[in-house]
């Protein structure tokens, strides 16, 4: 990782503590960021919907609940999250359901 990329993700944990999101540690629930070629990838991992269980009557009288049994809840944090970053003046792209690319100055597009 060079100066400049170590700087970016300071910059973007900075932020992330700024705005009220706590980073998790690894196996915990929480914010995760991870280095791209492009900027930093932030994404959520809650433990809530890793391991919740699930009640029903029936023959499967339980089951766990995965991630993608709360949509709204992910669909919701990530526009937090992405307002939070466009707010500070960053570019941010949506990657999948789970994770937003906060991209570096050097990387934005030109119009």
């Amino acid at each position: 990782m060079t100066d400049q990329e170590g700087q970016f993700l300071a910059a973007v944990r900075a932020l992330l503590t700024e705005a009220g999101f706590t980073e998790g540690e690894a196996g915990a629930e929480g914010i995760r960021t991870v280095q791209h070629a492009r900027g930093v990838m932030v994404g959520w991992m809650p433990e809530e919907i890793r391991s919740v269980r699930v009640r029903r009557r029936g023959p499967r009288r339980s089951r766990n609940v995965g991630r993608n049994d709360l949509p709204g809840l992910r669909h919701a944090f990530g526009l937090a999250l992405a307002a939070a970053f466009r707010n500070a003046g960053f570019t941010v792209e949506t990657r999948g359901d789970d994770w937003l690319l906060v991209v570096q100055p050097e990387h934005r597009p030109e119009l």
